[in-house]
């Protein structure tokens, strides 16, 4: 089910044109050898009627399961399903004979080659793994969105995308068993729930032997997921995964957003509405979609962007303003932030929290349409943050109170704190992912974190990791250009140092986010501030 566990079992060196990243077909036939006269395995590129067999140049290198290596003349072929979660046309492959179906994952590094045999040089340093997926998986959109109520006849969950495996009903119909309700004698189904949360436990419990933990195991299977079963995950079997959900084949399309935050965004705001009303006007809120009228949803709607202009107008963000257009960041002059309500200073962490949760929300439902760069959050510089372990304590208040808060009930922060610490945590909100950076008064002018002069606030910044990709920053690395500078990372970087704030680069770009969110005022690499205990 994923390319971290699989065993490989051969690897192929073959050319380009028969990889089906853009959906070509690739499948091998037996011919005799002209010279040998023996049975020899050929494919064919369908495109450029190209045939290749074990002397042709390499291009790519692909790990492949014995199974479908076509040793004794089986055949390996390629067909384009959805896959189950992002809906994007993803390549399979099926072993005929034990009915295995398998899937073409990508893991690229940018700056990287194969070197083969002394012999070749692959410009595409790519590898391309097969490795098994459980039909279950390929089949349950279709279940969950038409089997869920009513019992449906087979024929109507297979498309013709997945008639192309050419497996038989019966075998379906067997492997159904572990997730539904079957009448044998009408062949309907019907998904059955309880199953289906039991068939997940079972997988998450079979992947905790090879992970970390179950949240390892847990975040795995959600890959394969749609957003609504994953929902119905937690609350059932009571988990809790901090999910960074990658797209297959290196695709960086996002995914569509959907009405769920909005209308779960509505429903708070109507429900503080009521609450401060009439006890006998309180409205009875769902959070299902389906249970909420156009109208309401409209009403709502005019609500939230009141809210977010009221509170916008009467926020003074003069300060971030001024890091803003004095920082060293190519990119954050033309930033474009969206500011929570004004901090206040007479009420507590958890009540400020509740005022910048519905603004919170919205900029979340919103930012994958906009060009929104960031969300800030001014809190005024007093005896609760003294020291940089205070505003750590302010800190990690913030990010508890926005994380039992997650209309997407991921609920980051609720790990233990040693897995805060660790390296795979990232903060998640309503399923986006941010890089948070932190700026205070204490640092000094040599200090990256420098503030440029603000005395009275602290800042966090939310930048969603989305919005580098829309500025099309180009991959972490340890390495610098720094005589000639060519990225834009590179570029950062080198007008940090020369204006004497030098980052610390790491040697590697694997490292626990949480400890850069609040940096030490050493700026020492081996120096971190643990605000997450």
């Amino acid at each position: 089910m994923s390319s971290s566990i699989v065993t490989p079992d051969r690897v192929l060196i073959v050319d380009k044109r028969l990889v089906p990243i853009d959906g070509e077909q690739f499948h091998f036939i037996q011919l005799q050898h002209p010279r040998t006269k023996q049975e020899q395995s050929y494919a064919i590129d369908q495109q450029t009627k190209t045939m290749s067999s074990s002397i042709v140049t390499p291009d790519r290198v692909l790990i492949v399961d014995k199974r479908l290596v076509p040793i004794d003349g089986e055949q390996f072929h390629f067909i384009q399903l959805q896959h189950p979660r992002t809906k994007q046309e993803q390549s399979y492959a099926i072993d005929q004979q034990t009915k295995t179906v398998f899937e073409l994952i990508q893991s690229t590094r940018s700056h990287s080659s194969w070197f083969i045999n002394d012999q070749h040089v692959l410009p595409d340093g790519s590898l391309y793994i097969i490795t098994p997926v459980n039909i279950i998986f390929l089949l349950l959109p279709s279940l969950w969105s038409h089997a869920r109520l009513n019992s449906i006849p087979l024929t109507k969950i297979i498309n013709d995308s997945f008639k192309q495996l050419q497996l038989d009903n019966d075998f379906i119909l067997e492997k159904l068993q572990s997730i539904c309700d079957i009448d044998s004698k009408t062949n309907l189904i019907k998904l059955n729930n309880e199953k289906l949360f039991l068939w997940i436990r079972d997988r998450i419990d079979r992947l905790k032997k090879h992970v970390e933990d179950e949240e390892h195991a847990f975040d795995l299977v959600c890959e394969y997921l749609s957003d609504d079963i994953i929902e119905q995950c937690q609350q059932e079997l009571k988990l809790h995964g901090n999910v960074r959900y990658d797209v297959p084949i290196g695709q960086k399309t996002s995914s569509t957003i959907t009405t769920t935050t909005t209308v779960l965004c509505t429903l708070y705001l109507l429900e503080k509405r009521s609450s401060s009303s009439h006890a006998n006007d309180k409205v009875n809120l769902s959070t299902n979609d389906q249970n909420v009228s156009k109208t309401v949803v409209d009403h709502a709607k005019q609500i939230l962007f009141e809210h977010h202009l009221n509170a916008s107008q009467s926020s003074s963000f003069h300060e971030f303003h001024r890091i803003q257009n004095k920082s060293d960041c190519i990119f954050a002059k033309r930033a474009r932030c969206w500011n929570a309500p004004h901090w206040l200073d007479n009420i507590s962490i958890e009540d400020n929290c509740e005022r910048l949760l519905p603004s919170f929300i919205l900029f979340c439902a919103f930012v994958k349409e906009t060009s929104i760069d960031g969300y800030v959050i001014e809190i005024p510089h007093n005896d609760l943050t003294t020291t940089l372990e205070d505003f750590g304590q302010v800190f990690k208040q913030i990010l508890r109170f926005l994380s039992d808060h997650d209309p997407a009930k991921r609920h980051c922060m609720s790990v233990s704190p040693k897995r805060i610490g660790e390296k795979g945590w990232v903060f998640e909100f309503d399923r986006i992912t941010f890089f948070l950076t932190t700026f205070t008064p204490h640092y000094p002018e040599t200090h990256p974190r420098y503030a440029h002069g603000s005395k009275k606030y602290c800042h966090i910044l939310f930048q969603p990791e989305l919005s580098f990709l829309r500025h099309n920053l180009p991959d972490d690395t340890p390495e610098t250009n720094w005589t000639q500078p060519i990225t834009s990372r590179d570029k950062i970087r080198v007008a940090f140092r020369e204006q004497g704030r030098e980052y610390s680069i790491r040697p590697t770009i694997y490292y626990p986010p949480s400890h850069d969110m609040i940096r030490p005022l050493s700026n020492d690499l081996d120096d971190v501030i643990e605000w997450w205990l």
